[in-house]
């Protein structure tokens, strides 16, 4: 039932052009840019791939997310959804996780490119499948939320701009946030230091970063349980 939903969301998501602009070549324009027109050394490659994981995240899970569920909401496909045999948990996964896949899938693609245009491997690859994971729970459920506040699809253009921003500018910071702890309140920092980690750096804050990670999913799941509504907003 999850696997016939999520197929069916697919390809509701890839008949709206707008949506699947947002949710496929906008992370990968930005990711190509950022590892054929930019470049850099060591330390700049992994800017670039934290960049590219932060767009990919943001943009093809947590924008996609909050779009799709309130577009669904709107036309009552969800109220329709929610009157079958499947229980809510089963309607939202089979919603939800193609657009994870595709955020994940978009992420590794990118991490190719750079590898290809020279950026080295990352030594230690577990740390960067736990920021893929965390990352992509954390804009899931905050895309949930977010979509609960969001009267219409066009209007997610707008509601998703201050956690997207605020996820990419703590990524950025979190490359440097292993000496000052209070960066990883910034949502996001904590999938910047562990990708810094996951190429050889600093390994000191891995265990905070995860906390600051699970912290900030864990407070986006509760808000979704707050504010996520199943029936149109009017």
């Amino acid at each position: 039932m999850i696997t016939a939903l999520g197929v069916a969301e697919l390809k509701l998501l890839l008949r709206n052009r707008t949506a699947a602009a947002l949710a496929l070549l906008m992370p990968l324009a930005a990711g190509l840019y950022f590892a054929l027109a930019v470049g850099g050394d060591d330390n700049g490659w992994t800017m670039i791939v934290v960049l590219q994981l932060l767009f990919s995240l943001g943009f093809t899970v947590y924008v996609t997310v909050t779009t799709s569920l309130t577009a669904r909401r709107q036309d009552l496909y969800l109220k329709r959804l929610r009157t079958g045999a499947a229980s809510d948990v089963v309607v939202l996964t089979g919603i939800l996780l193609p657009v994870v896949v595709l955020g994940l899938a978009q992420a590794l693609v990118l991490l190719g490119v750079s590898v290809a245009a020279g950026a080295p491997m990352p030594t230690n690859p577990g740390l960067l499948a736990l920021a893929l994971v965390g990352g992509a729970a954390l804009s899931c459920a905050a895309g949930v939320c977010t979509s609960g506040l969001t009267g219409t699809a066009e209007l997610a253009q707008i509601t998703t701009a201050p956690f997207f921003f605020a996820l990419v500018v703590g990524g950025l910071m979190g490359l440097g946030g292993g000496d000052d702890p209070r960066v990883l309140l910034v949502p996001g920092s904590g999938l910047g230091l562990l990708t810094q980690a996951a190429w050889g750096g600093p390994t000191d804050a891995v265990g905070l970063a995860l906390l600051a990670t699970a912290g900030w999913t864990a407070v986006a799941v509760a808000l979704s349980v707050r504010f996520f509504r199943w029936d149109p907003r009017t």
